[in-house]
């Protein structure tokens, strides 16, 4: 059975398109999916009163983030203030994603720790020495779906 060419102009897909709503929250499920998929991203931390931002390499596993760096500022911010944010996101045809997570971060140094980690699919961008492995554990979760301009 053949369908009847549709000459109305009615197109229903797009209609539905032009109707859903630009951002959409994300769920606490659909936040991690993004975060387990994720391989690099943004970490916040404190330099006294000022944000840095700074890219890193990461892994999500068990919902807690890792990543890995050298002895230096990042290091240092980490170590006098615990709280940081990570952000991931990613664009692609009509949609884009961004996802935050607010948490602490700790320095791992138990040796059972940071096997445990290099077991994940964490591998740096550069060919650089990052001895220090450090857990982002979440404290908030949060998320938002765009739907970009036609």
């Amino acid at each position: 059975m053949s369908n009847p060419m549709n000459i109305s102009g009615h197109n229903p897909e797009k209609e539905a398109q032009m109707h859903r709503p630009p951002v959409t929250e994300l769920t606490a499920e659909q936040c991690w999916e993004h975060l387990y998929s994720a391989r690099f991203g943004r970490i916040a931390t404190m330099d006294g009163d000022e944000i840095e931002i700074t890219p890193i390499n990461l892994v999500a596993d068990d919902e807690k983030i890792y990543f890995r760096t050298a002895q230096g500022t990042k290091l240092l911010h980490l170590i006098l203030n615990e709280h940081v944010a990570v952000q991931v996101d990613h664009a692609q045809g009509g949609e884009a994603w961004s996802v935050i997570v607010r948490g602490t971060a700790r320095l791992l140094t138990d040796p059972e720790e940071t096997r445990r980690v290099d077991e994940l699919p964490l591998r740096p961008w550069l060919e650089t020495t990052k001895l220090e492995y450090v857990e982002v554990t979440p404290v908030k979760v949060t998320g938002r779906l765009f739907h970009l301009g036609h």
